[in-house]
């Protein structure tokens, strides 16, 4: 993702790719997985290199952990 993309990637209705050829979508997904993740106390942040690709990635409090590992 180039850098004012990725600037706005939880923005609600932000589609990366606007173009016919993209994935059908209303642009919403990121922001919703945002609001939740913070709702429950933890963070999520989005690396990104052009042309090599874009990995997400959050964390949530350890309270979550233990629920969800075991």
């Amino acid at each position: 993702m180039a850098p004012e993309q990725l600037a706005r990637v939880f923005d609600k209705f932000y589609r990366a790719d606007g173009s016919n050829a993209a994935v059908p979508g209303l642009g919403l997904g990121m922001s919703i997985v945002k609001n939740i993740v913070e709702a429950h106390g933890g963070e999520i942040w989005v690396e990104s290199e052009l042309g090599m690709g874009t990995q997400v990635s959050f964390a949530l409090p350890m309270e979550y952990r233990e629920i969800f590992s075991g």
